[in-house]
Formats: structure tokens, sequence, C-alpha cells
């Protein structure tokens, strides 16, 4: 899951119904400077080239823009991030979108900008939990290859559109809000969220998987197979019986019961 509260929200406003990678967490931990360049890749190639004066929040709208638009929910998704002043992300961002011509990329913040210096990218990390690999698109020979195919393309897909124009007014710096890293509840909190979230431990066991308004975890045969609880954020976690810290989260109940059935198959083998 996530570590940062606008990330969170974020992520469930796209709708991808797939849970992010664990090393997004590991490439934001590294992030200095909150400002700068973003390049969103799919498959093996940059399809995407962006700024922000936040990249904790950004990146992931921009990502379900055309996440959404790629029919082909197998191929692998990944996220590179190059901090930089606001003051040069007109130029960083322009150079790179002409030196890579990323497909959904249909403008450019300046022509004159564009042949200057490029981001410096920090770091890069598969987008969903589910994928195999980060899909290579920031990998040293695939950069090189785009950048070849984008400098022999006479229509690349930045001159569909025109050249950004600036208002003259830049932009306030917004008022960032320090990284909020999810917190179990507990106590009364905890049983609050079992009471609102969870199907009655007395009652039928409809489903599956049931999180039952005690806080177990419950097969419909009547098994108690672990325990789940809540953040603050509402995002659920299953422990099994023989731990006593969370095995893994979801951002839905609903993915959560389904995450626990394949655990518990898997396990012993069985089909609920």
């Amino acid at each position: 899951m996530l570590n940062n509260h606008k990330q969170f929200v974020a992520w469930r406003r796209q709708v991808f119904v797939r849970n992010p990678h664990r090393n997004l967490n590991a490439l934001y931990a590294g992030l200095k400077q909150r400002s700068g360049i973003y390049l969103i890749g799919c498959a093996e190639e940059i399809v995407y080239i962006g700024q922000s004066w936040d990249l904790t929040e950004r990146p992931i709208d921009s990502l379900g823009r055309f996440y959404h638009r790629v029919s082909d929910v197998s191929l692998p998704w990944s996220l590179a991030l190059a901090p930089c002043p606001p003051d040069e992300m007109h130029e960083r961002e322009s150079t790179a979108i002409r030196s890579f011509a990323p497909k959904f990329n249909t403008s450019i913040p300046s022509i004159p900008a564009s042949e200057g210096r490029m981001p410096e990218i920090i770091g890069y990390a598969a987008v969903f939990q589910d994928q195999l690999s980060a899909g290579g698109a920031f990998d040293e020979g695939n950069l090189r290859r785009q950048m070849e195919r984008a400098a022999e393309n006479p229509s690349p897909p930045w001159r569909q559109g025109k050249q950004r124009r600036k208002t003259g007014k830049r932009e306030p710096k917004p008022e960032l809000p320090p990284l909020d890293p999810p917190t179990q509840l507990t106590g009364d909190s905890l049983r609050e969220a079992w009471q609102r979230y969870g199907v009655p431990s007395d009652g039928a066991l409809i489903y599956p998987i049931n999180l039952c308004d005690d806080g177990s975890v419950v097969t419909r045969d009547g098994e108690v197979i672990g325990t789940w609880s809540m953040d603050q954020y509402e995002a659920p976690s299953f422990a099994p019986d023989d731990r006593t810290i969370s095995l893994f989260e979801a951002p839905l109940v609903g993915l959560l019961c389904m995450r626990i059935r394949e655990w518990h198959e898997s396990k012993t083998g069985e089909k609920l």
C-alpha cells in the first residue's frame, strides 16, 4: 500500500482495481524535492512525460488518464522521477518530450527550450504489485532506441498540438502537507471499523471469505483463518492466525477478500 495519504486517495480515485507495487514507496522515499519531472513507461517505451509542483500525487493522476486507454492490461507499467527546481521544469520537460516523443504527449511546453537540459532521473519503479517486472522502459538500451526513433520521426506526437502558452504568471507554490504514513486503528476506532465493514459473526457466512464484525476472518465452512484490521484511511489488512503482523493489505475490502481467498487456496490446495 502507498505510504502517503494523497497518493492513496489518488490511487483509489483512478479505479485501477490493482494494488500499487511496494517499490513505489521505496522510490518516493528517495525523493528530497517535490517539484520536477515524471516519466511514465508502458512495456519498453516511455509513453508520457509531465511536470508538477508536487510529484507525490500528479503522476498517479496522469497514469490513470492513460492506463485506461491501453487495452492490453498485461503490459507492465513503470514510473520514473526526476526532481528539479520549478524554474527548470519547462526546459527539462520540453527537452525530454522532444527527445523521446512519447505517444501520449501531444503538445510541448516550449519548442525553443526543447534542446536544453534533460531530466535527471533519480530512480524508477514498477507501478502494479502483480507485475513480473518494471517492463524495461527505462533500461539504457530501450531509452537509446526510443531516442533514435524520435529523431527519425518527421511527425512526432507532440507536433499534433500547439506549444503551450505561458500566461505570464507563475503558478503559486502550493502548501504541501507533511507525509502522513498509515497507522493501524486500535481500540474503539478499530471496533467501529469492524462494525461498519464486517459481516455479523453470528450470522450466515455467505461469502468464500468473510470479514466479521468481531475482527475475525472466517471461511464459508466456518474455519477461522486469521484477523483483519484497518488503518486511518480505511485500507484493510489481513494477518493469519500464526502471525501478529499483517501479511498483506489492499485498498478495498473486496480486494482484500480476493487476496485472502487466493492465499488460502494456494496454501491448502482446496477451492473455497
